[in-house]
Order: structure tokens, then sequence, then C-alpha cells
């Protein structure tokens, strides 16, 4: 989906998805800028470089452990609002059904959480 811009009621630039697929030219920039690649045409999470990334790798670990209330917990912390938290959850939940390999369910289910993942005291 391409990315558009549009005014809010308030006259504020936001951002939304149509209905067109993304160019080669914008995958390329969104791996790039967001330290994702694209598998099974998701953005999948390469390492985490920064803390942030570290929390999401943290959300989809616990969700892989069926703990959705500690996932709801980090994304809390990053500021995710209530809607896209649910959004986010039921996303990163059918991903880990659909393809548990990809989705590193099958790597995380009933297993420590990586060192790469942990920030701070976690």
């Amino acid at each position: 989906m391409a990315n558009k811009k549009y005014k809010d009621s308030n006259g504020r630039w936001k951002e939304t998805f149509g209905s067109e697929a993304l160019t080669q030219d914008q995958v390329d920039k969104i791996c790039e800028t967001y330290n994702v690649s694209v598998k099974n045409n998701c953005f999948v999470f390469g390492p985490p470089k920064t803390e942030r990334e570290r929390l999401l790798n943290q959300v989809t670990y616990w969700i892989a452990n069926d703990n959705f209330s500690r996932s709801r917990e980090l994304l809390k912390s990053i500021k995710f609002t209530t809607k896209m938290i649910n959004a986010y959850i039921n996303d990163e939940v059918e991903y880990q059904k659909r393809h548990p390999k990809d989705s590193g369910h099958l790597e995380y289910k009933n297993k420590p959480m990586p060192d790469e993942f942990r920030v701070g005291i976690n």
C-alpha cells in the first residue's frame, strides 16, 4: 500500500495508506530506514539496534508465549495508543499462526528470551 497525506479536521497533515502496491524503491527505502526486511510479502524486523526495536522484539517474544498483558505494557511504554496496541497484537498473533517458522513463534515458544532483546533491567 502506498503512503498518502491528507489534512485532518484540525488542519494537521496525517498519513494513511492507499490501494496501490509499493514500488521496489519505496520498499527499499522502508527497509533501510526502519531496519526491516521483506519475507512472505510482510515487513520483518532485522536484528535490533535501538531500545525501541528491542522492545518490539520482546512484544513478539511475549505474544509467542501467550503473555498478552506484558505485550500491552511494552507497547504502551513506547507510546502506542490502545487502538494501535490491539491492531499490532492481533496482526502479530495472526502472523505467528500462519507462519510459525518465519515469525519466530517456534523459536521463542517456552524458551528463555534472547539476550539481544533485553533492555536495561528487563
